[in-house]
């Protein structure tokens, strides 16, 4: 009896496996095949590489005296 059991739960694992390994697979493949389809009618156009910011800089001398007049109107304020 209980080995008729695991039997059967054996069974429904290794369909259960098989189904979502099918599924996966099948996801795939269909991802690729729109990816290609994509690339073939609706190529991607080169684009000019942005300016590089350079971000080691600090902040803008307008933003540093915007932040110490806020800061001296709060410490006014208390």
């Amino acid at each position: 009896m209980v080995a008729q059991l695991l039997l059967e739960a054996l069974n429904l694992m290794v369909i259960g496996m098989v189904a979502v390994f099918a599924f996966l697979l099948l996801l795939v493949l269909v991802v690729q095949f729109i990816s290609t389809l994509m690339l073939r009618y609706f190529p991607s156009k080169p684009t000019d590489k942005p300016a590089l910011v350079d971000n080691n800089a600090g902040p803008a001398p307008a933003v540093i005296a915007a932040i110490s007049a806020a800061v001296h109107q709060y410490r006014q304020q208390q």
